[in-house]
């Protein structure tokens, strides 16, 4: 459906902005002097041309005479002005009302998805017909093996569909050496092409050492595609000083050092770096399973596991975080994030990242244009999807074996029992530093505790102001002050600390090195992780508050992001001109209802001219209630400051989809209230300047 008043958008909501901000004939001539012949119309054309007697000007010493109201001319001169005054101010009345009108109908029509989204976008919400829930692609090793709760092949360790696609001909080894033959590439091909067809989001592999064939897959899809877990490297060393070490566990860590090159140039990733340390599971008793294709018994290999990690981190205390290489081993995340207090990642981690880029957030922005998923997974067995010639091609495919449900049931209980006896604990909880800077923040905002899904701790830093972070510097006492506020968080126990302006990234090294827990100052730092996902020639699109102060940040962003801002990869958008959106700038209470059809319209016009851009980065930490908004008209992949905390966050959460369970707390689902200033002393509160 075509709606006429969608190309009008801009001269529309530049016109209701002006009217938005006149509100009597003294705003309107002091106001916009400039728009008053447009917008006054009979008024000021009368104006104009009043008699000489009331306007003409006099000579250096001449008095002017006052004017003589009892005089008839005077009189009707006076009753033709007020009644073309009140002939203005009535047509005023009436243009204002047909706007807001039209307005209206321009907000309902996006709600209810009459607008269709450029750059293959479908409908919002409303009447409109819903937008499918995000599912997940995987490639398949032509291997078949009984894959357990946590494992990518296992469908139950996703909250969203999944679908896979065996690769015939794929083996292990093949992945191993980095090559494959014509046939079975062309096969790899299929594949990813036959998810695309099926919808999936994001895509993925069931093996690390597909990561050979990452530049391939992303030259096929034009979804995010991740071949393995190791893509989130960049990201998590830099939320962590330079001194702190990372935690890699693998299945073999023989087999995985000799993919140097590979690692290096497609997750960012330097095996040789000291920071990270690599370590097989080959030894621990039980694991052997995988190698051999069987069933591995997680009550068997889940202790061995966290002892052999309990154990280097005795050796190694600079250990702040894990990640799981193997795709078979996130079974075992929970159990090392109760048992070590460190934040582990693993393939469900970095699935659960990108498909969360499309996935609708029911907590803020445009709501119901997605449908909720059912809940239900696809029943899934080697060798579906493919056609017969291509079934007969397969290599290794057999009958997994099915247990006794008895000796099932006991090892069930067996677990739960050890499950009881643990002492459960907090939830996680994430730190924001503020700024010294009061506003009223919208549902969405970094600042607003309503946008998030655990509990959410502030610590405004008296006389940190936005020139001083955008600057780069701090005064001494400032500086004294920050750095009590990370600490202050820390001993309130959370689990990742953000700041409330993107420029804090240029503290981000100060903040790391004081804070124990993963630092993120800034929603830029997921850049790194979005451009690995995209073929070199495909584009991000990020939007900030105002690309004329981002840009000054070069060095930084460079620096702390492996960002940078002259890469032709990454387009900078600012939405400083979009109607309604100056209130950022002005402190003022933002209306996002009003704003968001601006926003959307810009970003539709961009990728009508910029058809590469394959994702959307909000920058700023006030633009995240429009990202519900742009993933219902664009369909593509929007990643801002709540997806960079949900990131971090999950990281130290229980995924009670597989697992050590019940060792945790559940959130209450209540937000404590917060003001500006909370959580100072008398003294610190004396120094704040907002």
């Amino acid at each position: 459906m075509s709606i006429p008043m969608d190309s009008r958008l801009d001269l529309l909501e530049m016109e209701l902005a002006q009217l938005k901000g006149r509100q009597g004939p003294a705003a309107s001539m002091n106001g916009f002097p400039g728009a008053m012949p447009f917008m006054m119309g009979p008024m000021y054309n009368m104006m104009q041309q009043q008699p000489k007697q009331l306007a003409a000007p006099k000579g250096e010493n001449e008095v002017e005479d006052p004017p003589n109201k009892n005089n008839d001319e005077y009189k009707a001169q006076m009753q033709v002005l007020h009644h073309d005054l009140m002939l203005a101010h009535t047509a005023l009345q009436k243009q204002h009302a047909d706007l807001m009108a039209a307005h209206a109908q321009l907000l309902k029509a996006i709600q209810d998805g009459a607008i269709g989204g450029g750059g293959g976008g479908g409908g919002g919400g409303g009447g409109a017909k819903k937008q499918r829930h995000p599912a997940l692609g995987v490639v398949r090793l032509d291997y078949d093996y009984p894959a357990a709760p946590g494992d990518s092949d296992h469908p139950g360790s996703f909250g969203y569909d999944v679908f896979y696609r065996c690769v015939p001909g794929l083996t292990f080894e093949m992945c191993q050496s980095g090559k494959f033959t014509e046939e079975v590439e062309r096969r790899f091909a299929d594949a990813i092409k036959h998810l695309e067809a099926r919808g999936v989001s994001a895509i993925t592999g069931d093996c690390g050492f597909m990561m050979s064939f990452q530049v391939l897959a992303r030259k096929i899809a034009s979804k995010p595609t991740f071949m393995s877990s190791m893509v989130q490297c960049p990201i998590i060393a830099a939320s962590l000083d330079d001194g702190d070490h990372i935690l890699i566990l693998t299945a073999n860590d023989l087999s995985l050092k000799p993919q140097k090159e590979i690692l290096l140039n497609s997750c960012g990733f330097d095996v040789n770096e000291d920071r990270f340390l690599i370590q097989g599971c080959q030894d621990v008793p039980g694991f052997e399973a995988v190698a051999l294709g069987e069933k591995v018994p997680l009550d068997k290999v889940q202790p061995g596991i966290v002892k052999l990690v309990e154990e280097l981190i005795h050796r190694e205390p600079r250990i702040r975080a894990i990640l799981l290489e193997c795709t078979e081993l996130p079974a075992y995340a929970d159990a090392l994030r109760y048992h070590t207090g460190l934040p582990v990642w693993d393939a469900i981690t970095a699935a659960d990242f990108y498909v969360s880029a499309f996935k609708d957030n029911h907590r803020f922005g445009q709501n119901d244009w997605q449908k909720e998923w059912d809940g239900h997974q696809e029943d899934y067995e080697l060798g579906m999807n493919l056609t017969k010639d291509e079934e007969a091609l397969l290599l290794r495919k057999k009958e997994a074996q099915k247990e006794k449900k008895s000796v099932a049931l006991v090892k069930k209980k067996k677990l739960e029992k050890i499950q009881r006896k643990v002492r459960k604990q907090q939830h996680p909880m994430l730190g924001v530093i503020r700024l010294d800077y009061n506003y009223p923040p919208a549902a969405g905002d970094i600042d607003c505790p309503g946008s998030y899904d655990y509990d959410v701790l502030f610590r405004v830093i008296p006389g940190f102001t936005f020139a001083m972070a955008q600057e780069g510097k701090m005064t001494e006492d400032v500086e004294k002050e920050f750095i009590d506020g990370i600490k202050w968080l820390e001993r309130k126990g959370v689990s990742g600390i953000t700041g409330d302006c993107g420029f804090m990234m240029a503290f981000q090294p100060l903040a790391c090195k004081i804070a124990t827990v993963p630092v993120f100052m800034s929603s830029m730092m997921q850049c790194p992780m979005i451009s690995l996902a995209f073929d070199k020639y495909d584009k991000v699109l990020i939007l900030t508050a105002n690309d004329e102060t981002l840009k000054p940040q070069k060095h930084t962003l460079l620096k702390q992001c492996g960002f940078n801002v002259d890469d032709a990869r990454f387009m900078i958008v600012g939405c400083q001109n979009v109607p309604g959106f100056d209130a950022v700038a002005k402190g003022e209470k933002v209306d996002v209802e009003y704003v968001t059809p601006g926003i959307v319209y810009m970003v539709k016009q961009i990728l009508k001219k910029h058809p590469s851009i394959r994702a959307i980065c909000l920058e700023c930490t006030e633009l995240p209630p429009y990202a519900d908004a742009l993933r219902a008209e664009t369909a593509l992949p929007v990643f801002d400051a709540i997806t960079n905390a949900d990131f971090f966050i999950a990281s130290r959460r229980d995924n009670p989809r597989f697992g050590f369970n019940q060792w945790q707390l559940d959130w209450d689902g209540v937000q404590d209230a917060y003001e500006f200033g909370q959580n100072l002393t008398c003294a610190q509160a004396e120094k704040l300047l907002n």
